[in-house]
């Protein structure tokens, strides 16, 4: 079925983006660009194309192209960048249409990448949405015969905001098998590769991991970290049940601690007297679940001892259609789920702080999501980089951030500063180049 962005969900867009047009919010919608019948719900995987810009905005691509989804782009005579619906295909990209009409099919896919067969990694590999902000905002900007800067201000600031999910504060029998079942998956893969001395390697790794002790209680080694280069965080805590009443696989996946211990809500209170933000990281199936996330909301809430607004799902456990919704019906106003489990990038090609926008409603929420763009595990655990590649994959990552002015979160889980993992190092970098890749 083919439709078009209505007038409300391209105001959306531009709303969205508005960081862009300073006083000038509406400059985008009247700009005199197609607008496309596009099916939004097409057959999968989707499709794109590459669209060359003008001189005067190719700062704004990527190599002086954007990435568009096919059913946007209209055939025919002239320029490539006057014959594409822009706002559709931010609109497109932002609101996930693609992924949606896949979760209708298919269901949830949790935030694993590698459930979308087929899909082109193009589509996350940048912040297309807002390149086409800025795009559209030289172009307004040569409609009027002056500078962008002159007409809507400087572009907004950069921000990477470093977030650590509190997993575990110990090394339980849960971490300890779970862990060493994912090392020894590793080891069977390198073992099917004929990678023989990998296999063996990653088989110690896997032994060691389950029979040493290791202390997971990371706290002031984070704090400290980050001090040495000027930076503070958001800690996300799990507010659920450490009872060993809990079901099998709540025991198994969910963190082994309560923040009703003296312990961990004094760390609460401390971190947040220091001036770190605290945010809530409901259970494993809470997804969907109001009265659950509610629930371990107010758990959190009464261990810090002021309200809490902040939320990144556990496992990045994520529904378009219900946690959002759920997270907003139980108070919660800012999100940071929307990333991948498996793959570092730009999921919905956004680096923005936005309200995501209620279909059925035809409105955008209260809530606002920000995009996570990269997590430890992916550069250790799905994909073993050595230290020179996460290097490479991180600068990458930063850079798209300051090219386009965004705003993304990443995380850093405070237990894997634990010799158990070895990931310290990791984190010492990636803060060392928030530094040197902003000045670049």
């Amino acid at each position: 079925m083919a439709t078009s962005a209505t007038d409300a969900e391209r105001a959306w867009v531009c709303d969205a983006l508005s960081a862009y047009w300073g006083s000038e919010p509406n400059r985008g919608l009247q700009l005199p660009m197609p607008r496309l019948r596009a099916p939004y719900a097409e057959a999968m995987p989707p499709r794109f194309t590459t669209v060359a810009l003008p001189e005067w905005a190719e700062d704004a691509g990527v190599a002086g192209n954007l990435l568009v989804p096919i059913q946007f782009f209209l055939p025919g005579e002239g320029p490539d960048w006057a014959r594409v619906d822009w706002l559709g295909a931010a609109f497109w990209y932002l609101h996930a249409c693609a992924e949606r009409a896949f979760e209708v099919e298919n269901g949830p896919i949790h935030s694993f990448r590698f459930r979308l067969q087929g899909w082109d990694d193009r589509h996350w590999d940048h912040a297309w949405v807002n390149r086409i902000g800025l795009f559209l905002r030289a172009w307004a900007a040569r409609e009027q015969g002056m500078s962008a800067e002159t007409l809507f201000g400087p572009v907004p600031v950069p921000e990477v905001v470093l977030t650590h999910d509190v997993d575990a504060v110990r090394k339980t029998w849960a971490i300890r098998f779970k862990q060493t079942a994912f090392h020894a998956f590793n080891a069977f893969r390198s073992l099917a590769g004929l990678r023989m001395r990998e296999a063996a390697s990653k088989f110690w790794h896997a032994f060691q991991f389950l029979v040493q002790p290791a202390s997971y209680w990371r706290f002031d080694e984070l704090v400290q970290m980050e001090a040495q280069f000027g930076r503070k965080s958001r800690f996300n805590f799990y507010g659920g049940s450490d009872s060993i009443l809990r079901r099998p696989r709540d025991w198994l996946i969910d963190p082994g601690y309560s923040v009703e211990t003296p312990e961990i809500r004094d760390a609460i209170r401390t971190l947040r007297a220091g001036g770190y933000d605290i945010g809530l990281h409901p259970s494993f199936a809470a997804w969907n679940d109001v009265d659950r996330m509610a629930s371990e909301k107010t758990r959190l809430e009464t261990a810090l001892g002021e309200p809490v607004v902040q939320v990144r799902m556990h496992w990045l456990r994520f529904s378009w259609a219900d946690t959002w919704h759920a997270q907003e019906a139980c108070g919660l106003r800012d999100d940071s789920t929307l990333g991948f489990n498996d793959r570092p990038g730009f999921r919905a090609a956004a680096a923005l702080a936005f309200h995501p926008w209620d279909a059925k409603r035809q409105t955008p929420m209260q809530l606002t999501a920000t995009p996570m763009t990269l997590m430890d595990s992916q550069v250790y655990d799905y994909h073993s980089a050595e230290p020179d590649e996460r290097r490479v994959i991180m600068a990458k990552l930063i850079r798209e951030v300051h090219d386009v002015a965004g705003k993304v979160t990443i995380i850093w889980h405070p237990h894997v500063l634990s010799p158990d993992y070895g990931w310290a190092d990791g984190y010492r970098d990636f803060l060392h180049l928030l530094v040197t890749e902003g000045k670049s």
